[in-house]
């Protein structure tokens, strides 16, 4: 019996290791050696022109790791722009290359730029295009290094640069640029934007409406104050008053006045622009909106007086031709129509104020009495026909 025991143990357990064995070790002698990858070069040679359109087929490369944008730099740019990018680099050239450490960059610094310029060249400057050399990673890589060693980058969000209206009135002051060729620019303005997409412009050494626009509100490249670039206005220009470069906005008695600004106010949707009137006491309180009339669009500037002396006060209209009567409507509400800006018809109507003539100009003076509101619609339409009366004097006004 213990014998058959050990025979089936030898036959089906010793025997197949034994075997298993034998066949590793021959196998392992004959086994052939393995294969390495064999390194790439650190960077490929530079196989663009500056004559090669951009576009061109990219060359892959097959290292197995990326390389950094600083030894892509001194493998292929230290040369001309030097190592620490002051441009006394090893090669003499036609002229000198860029400085990055001054600041030297030819379109721009941002990353985007410099990988154009990378990737493209310079036609006409020693500057050769990588396109075909440089993968889009490494160009991105070697962008940042070339970034890096220029002088200090403050980072800005463009969007954050834009002011937007949202559910209230905004108010920002700052210096305005000259709206015109040979006009002043004003440091001192404000720009009030409303809910209903219309932004008004002000200068306020003395308080004079140059702008109203539509659409976008403000881009303000001047957070700290000390940039010194002025509010940069985004909505489109609807209406420029005496092409950007009106008269006093007032008249007291037949005389023009200056108004000082006292402040502005939030009230309901709209900006409050608070004036007094110099020498005479007079309180204004303006405000504007955008307007509706049947399809006829525009905006409506209102304004509230406080005049205890009860003096005569007169609004610079700033119309462009000579006014025409249309008619009245039922809110008591008084049509003109003239030449407007730009060849359009401009359509004015005043409530609480009569038209008037001063020196050549249009002037609505207010009605009597010590505590007044009056009101200026203006409309500005491509073209007019008589038909357009029934709208004015019979469709109801919708803001």
């Amino acid at each position: 019996m213990k014998e058959i025991v050990v025979s089936l143990v030898c036959t089906f357990v010793l025997a197949p290791v034994l075997a298993f064995a034998i066949f590793a070790v021959s196998w392992w002698g004959t086994a052939p050696d393995p294969i390495m990858p064999q390194p790439s070069h650190l960077a490929p040679r530079n196989t663009n022109t500056t004559t090669d359109p951009p576009g061109g087929n990219q060359v892959i490369s097959t290292s197995m790791r990326p390389v950094s944008g600083r030894l892509l730099f001194l493998a292929n740019c230290a040369s001309c722009h030097g190592a620490d990018g002051s441009g006394k680099g090893d090669l003499v050239l036609d002229r000198p290359a860029r400085s990055f450490k001054d600041g030297g960059f030819s379109f721009g610094n941002t990353l985007p730029a410099i990988e154009r310029v990378i990737a493209s060249g310079i036609p006409g400057t020693p500057m050769p295009g990588f396109k075909q050399t440089f993968t889009p990673a490494q160009r991105r890589s070697i962008a940042r290094y070339v970034q890096s060693l220029g002088p200090p980058i403050i980072k800005s969000d463009p969007d954050a640069t834009q002011m937007v209206i949202t559910d209230r009135p905004r108010v920002v002051r700052g210096e305005l640029a000259s709206l015109g060729a040979d006009l002043p620019s004003h440091p001192r303005g404000i720009i009030a934007g409303g809910t209903d997409g219309l932004s008004w412009e002000y200068r306020v050494d003395d308080v004079r409406l140059l702008a109203v626009r539509q659409g976008g509100f403000v881009q303000l490249r001047n957070w700290d104050g000390r940039s010194g670039e002025p509010l940069l206005p985004q909505g489109r220009l609807v209406r420029l008053i005496d092409d950007g470069g009106p008269d006093a906005s007032f008249l007291v008695d037949g005389r023009p006045v200056r108004s000082v600004l006292k402040g502005t106010a939030f009230e309901s949707d709209t900006i409050v622009i608070e004036q007094l009137l110099d020498d005479s006491d007079i309180a204004v309180e303006e405000a504007g909106r955008a307007i509706t009339i049947g399809p006829l669009s525009g905006y409506a500037r209102s304004f509230r007086f406080g005049n205890p002396k009860n003096l005569k006060v007169g609004i610079n209209l700033h119309l462009v031709g000579e006014p025409k009567e249309i008619g009245r409507d039922s809110k008591g509400v008084v049509w003109y129509r003239t030449l407007g800006p730009d060849g359009l018809v401009e359509l004015t109507g005043l409530r609480n104020a009569a038209l008037d003539e001063q020196d050549g100009s249009s002037i609505a003076v207010v009605a009597g009495g010590t505590d007044q509101e009056v009101e200026i619609v203006t409309l500005l339409i491509a073209d007019w026909d008589d038909s357009m009366s029934r709208t004015l004097l019979e469709d109801e006004v919708s803001t």
